[in-house]
């Protein structure tokens, strides 16, 4: 997730000196809040395990073409034995070209599947997502009031041009870890079993 900080607004707190006090202003790492979060990791943890199971269900389908395949193998070769008699190697071309239509009907079946299963996982990944950082901005926006902090600015963000929008934050302004441990608080035996997953975004 990308968002722009206006940078007037920080030259706006500068000239107005009183207006806004320079340790009322903090920052925060969205994205490592949100890769951290313990309801992140449980959230990809079922979207990984969805994908394994599409795989080992297009893995099923495959076996089923595999045999289909050794099936037409076997009626081709039938249909041109000339130790056989015309009407036994017809009757084998016509089982071929039925073969043959229902391994085509398969294979395009197989395709449909895993396009559609695809897309219900990117909509499913997208959905927990957007419901995740939600969810953190609302974190945010109660400990901002806490602290009686007049902004939190997402140091994560990157401009236009792909470049950090905030080139430098004093580590003291940090409020990453702190964040982390409002939202993980009661769950941290969690983010510790899953800390060495990657977690996908």
């Amino acid at each position: 997730m990308k968002k722009f900080f206006p940078t007037l607004f920080i030259a706006a707190c500068l000239v107005a000196g009183g207006a806004c006090a320079a340790d009322s202003i903090v920052f925060i790492d969205l994205q490592e809040v949100f890769k951290r979060f313990y309801k992140t990791q449980l959230a990809q943890d079922q979207i990984r395990q969805q994908a394994a199971d599409v795989k080992l269900e297009r893995e099923a389908m495959e076996a089923e073409i595999k045999v289909m395949k050794d099936e037409v193998e076997v009626l081709r070769a039938d249909s041109r034995d000339d130790t056989l008699s015309e009407e036994v190697r017809g009757n084998k071309r016509d089982l071929l070209e039925e073969k043959l239509v229902e391994m085509q009907k398969r294979d395009q079946e197989i395709i449909d599947y895993e396009k559609l299963r695809k897309q219900q996982l990117e909509q499913q990944n997208t959905r927990m997502s957007r419901k995740l950082f939600d969810e953190i901005q609302e974190a945010v926006n109660v400990y901002a009031k806490e602290k009686g902090y007049t902004a939190v600015i997402d140091r994560s963000s990157q401009s236009r041009t792909g470049t950090q929008t905030v080139l430098y934050v004093d580590p003291k302004e940090d409020i990453t870890a702190e964040l982390l441990l409002v939202l993980n608080e009661g769950h941290e035996e969690t983010v510790k079993e899953e800390s060495g997953t990657e977690v996908g975004q």
